[in-house]
């Protein structure tokens, strides 16, 4: 029982952690674009200010909006292909997991809110060129099939953090340990990572923490379906990790009294 509950703080601690670093990197995509493009972006933790964006032409103002999108593609790609580089199951390939679905997540995820939030990244975009809402409606089901597949490929990778046969012996138990390491870190980091988002600047980026994270409803009920499940081996997910907390603390302190006040870039 302990050695379960260590595995939903360290992989909470982890979701976090690669949540926020997500976030960091997406808005650090906008700022630089913005900064190419003389927009005088200022790099906030969740969100970048333009003192100069009006004057800017069409093709430009697009170019920065889709920057961070496109940001989070790439990390989802690269980081995708380091976790599959790395056969021992990690705390560290944990985290790399947890860090490409969530690029995975922001940029398809923007693609299907797009028809929705006019004033997210896509929701900009579709806005300044001119997209029919038909068009608009494909990307956004087009983007959503590829993050329910991306999702549904998930279920095995998360089950193979498990070192305990016992854990993965039958669909209920299969079921409890993705609940652990999947639905909980996503529910309990959520409402942390909310927190942090205070003071709110937009609607959106409360709510955004807890649903986009709904794809992993996902591996977790489809995880009772999978058989003949490697056990990792390593026991080391089931300990604390006193430089993983001491971590997360640190970019926490970052992304708020630095990054939140905000950067002149």
């Amino acid at each position: 029982m302990k050695e379960n509950k260590i595995i939903i703080i360290n992989s909470t601690v982890l979701y976090i952690i690669a949540f926020l670093l997500t976030t960091i990197i997406h808005e650090f995509g906008h700022a630089v674009t913005g900064l190419l493009n003389d927009s005088k972006p200022i790099l906030h933790n969740n969100y970048v200010d333009y003192l100069a964006i009006n004057q800017l032409s069409t093709f430009r103002k697009i170019s920065i909006s889709l920057a961070g999108p496109l940001v989070s593609l790439i990390q989802g790609l690269l980081i995708g292909l380091l976790y599959l580089r790395i056969k021992k199951q990690t705390l560290c390939k944990l985290f790399l997991l947890w860090f490409s679905i969530l690029g995975f997540s922001n940029f398809f995820g923007y693609l299907m809110t797009g028809p929705i939030f006019q004033a997210g990244d896509i929701g900009k975009v579709f806005s300044l060129m001119n997209v029919p809402i038909a068009a608009q409606i494909i990307i956004a089901v087009i983007g959503a099939a590829v993050l329910i597949y991306i999702a549904y490929k998930l279920t095995i990778p998360f089950l193979q953090f498990s070192y305990k046969k016992e854990w993965t012996a039958d669909p209920k138990s299969k079921k409890n340990f993705s609940f652990n390491i999947i639905i909980l870190p996503w529910i309990i980091g959520s409402v942390i990572v909310t927190i942090l988002y205070f003071p709110v600047i937009a609607v959106v980026s409360i709510i955004y923490p807890i649903t986009s994270g709904m794809i992993f409803i996902v591996p977790w009920k489809h995880s009772k379906r999978i058989n003949n499940i490697k056990t990792s081996g390593n026991s080391k997910i089931g300990e604390y990790s006193v430089l993983l907390y001491v971590s997360m603390i640190i970019l926490i302190l970052i992304y708020k009294f630095i990054l939140a006040p905000g950067i002149v870039l």
